[in-house]
């Protein structure tokens, strides 16, 4: 399954037009977007496959309307990005963030307090194992009360766990983007450095876009794109920045496997169990996991191919225990 991505943000941030922008013009509120990684490309010059799959994400355009509505979207996503205004009259950025915010704050209030009431009882009917998470869950409504987002309260391993079952929407990893004028590229300016210092004490990504720039570029040619991006001192494609920050702030891994048929990247959990990400590719691969034979990158495209590093005895042969790396070239063996 791809990494599902919900777009957030008041209402004229331009959330929508980015929206476009990234899943293109006929996507009608969900959309595939590809995630730019050089890695794919070298694999393939060397060995020449018919078809490159990149990774994707799966982007929701946030509906409007009631409160609910919007956060809907976030609530079922993996990762979200929030949307705020940094160009026409009177732009206030940083407070559209801290009312993103506030809104997923209050969100998280109402799932914690009916849950609160709930260990509640239970404690008090004497099921002791309920305190650690009503320890927790006190601490999550303290904060919560003050308007702050999960993301700023410092949980550790335990405590985490303890939520997670509450799918809390203000600790989803998240993107913030700026979505600015022409005349604030290519950084934003003082708007702009506001939001990145609260994204920034949040743990976040903050990136610098003009959603509507964007779009009209995404029309043109590539080299027709660039040219005009070098007039606004942008160094490469936003919607690639947005794309990869996303994909980053997921969390998650690529592998990839390389031969005639296809390069693909494979989206992975962190310290994943190689038999688990062979499942990732069929079903079947899991429960018949033989062996994996592993190389890099670098030594895959300096080889050619992987029969070449076979050949030559240079790929790493592993079993069910090894732990699948981010940048892993992988060849699963399997039964029948």
């Amino acid at each position: 399954m791809p990494v599902g991505v919900a777009i957030v943000g008041p209402v004229g941030s331009g959330k929508t037009t980015l929206f476009h922008a990234l899943a293109g013009r006929g996507s009608d509120g969900v959309g595939m977007v590809d995630v730019p990684d050089g890695r794919l490309s070298r694999l393939a010059d060397a060995v020449h496959p018919k078809r490159i799959v990149p990774a994707q994400v799966r982007l929701t355009d946030a509906l409007p309307g009631s409160r609910a509505q919007r956060i809907a979207a976030a609530r079922e996503a993996d990762a979200v990005i929030k949307v705020v205004r940094g160009f026409g009259p009177d732009p206030d950025p940083a407070g559209d963030l801290e009312g993103i915010e506030l809104d997923l704050a209050l969100t998280d209030l109402a799932t914690v307090e009916k849950r609160l009431d709930a260990v509640g009882r239970e404690v008090r009917a004497g099921r002791k194992r309920g305190a650690a998470e009503l320890a927790v869950l006190e601490r999550a409504k303290d904060h919560l009360d003050q308007g702050h987002g999960l993301a700023t309260l410092e949980l550790d391993e335990e405590s985490t766990a303890l939520l997670a079952p509450l799918f809390m929407v203000s600790a989803k990893p998240s993107v913030v983007i700026a979505n600015v004028g022409e005349e604030r590229l290519p950084d934003g300016g003082d708007l702009a450095q506001r939001v990145r210092a609260l994204a920034g004490e949040r743990g976040w990504a903050a990136l610098v876009v003009d959603a509507q720039l964007e779009a009209e570029l995404a029309e043109l040619e590539p080299e027709d794109a660039a040219a005009m991006r070098e007039t606004y001192g942008l160094s490469g494609s936003s919607l690639d920045a947005v794309a990869r920050a996303v994909w980053d702030a997921s969390g998650l891994i690529t592998f990839f496997t390389a031969g005639e048929p296809e390069v693909r990247a494979w989206p992975c959990e962190r310290e994943s169990p190689a038999p688990i990400a062979a499942g990732l590719i069929h079903s079947d691969f899991e429960k018949n996991f033989i062996r994996a034979e592993v190389t890099s990158v670098d030594e895959l495209v300096e080889a050619g191919s992987m029969e070449a590093l076979r050949a030559a005895g240079r790929l790493r042969v592993e079993g069910r225990e090894y732990r699948v790396r981010d940048g892993d070239v992988v060849f699963f063996r399997v039964g029948r």
